[in-house]
């Protein structure tokens, strides 16, 4: 039995060193810094992804505002120009014009005798 209890406690003092037990986990474990420098690594390109993504919607809204804004604002022109040519062919018309003739300028129609023909 001596030699049995001889075997088992050298056995028992392996287990029980610091030293031993923790080198056969570090072999295993990969080095901390190089998992916890790639895990930053990864979240600052996370997170620069999504600020681009973000200013990338934040533009295109804008983009859509301004389309928008634009239309409103050739709609606006194009009713203008509608109501600018009325108010053109309103001013052109020879009743109106003949009417300034005959009350404001106080002209007549010639009689036959102040007409000229030319050949």
């Amino acid at each position: 039995m001596a030699a049995a209890s001889q075997t088992s406690s050298p056995k028992t003092e392996n287990r029980g060193r610091v030293g031993q037990g923790s080198s056969r986990n570090r072999r295993l474990r990969p080095p901390r810094k190089t998992m916890t420098g790639l895990w930053i690594v990864l979240m600052v390109l996370f997170f620069v992804e999504a600020l681009f993504y973000a200013w990338c919607r934040v533009q295109c809204v804008n983009a859509g505002y301004g389309i928008d804004r634009e239309n409103n604002r050739h709609q606006a022109l194009l009713k203008e120009r509608n109501t600018q040519r009325i108010e053109l062919a309103r001013l052109k018309s020879p009743e109106r014009i003949e009417t300034i003739a005959r009350t404001r300028l106080g002209l007549v129609m010639p009689d036959a005798q102040q007409t000229v023909t030319l050949p």
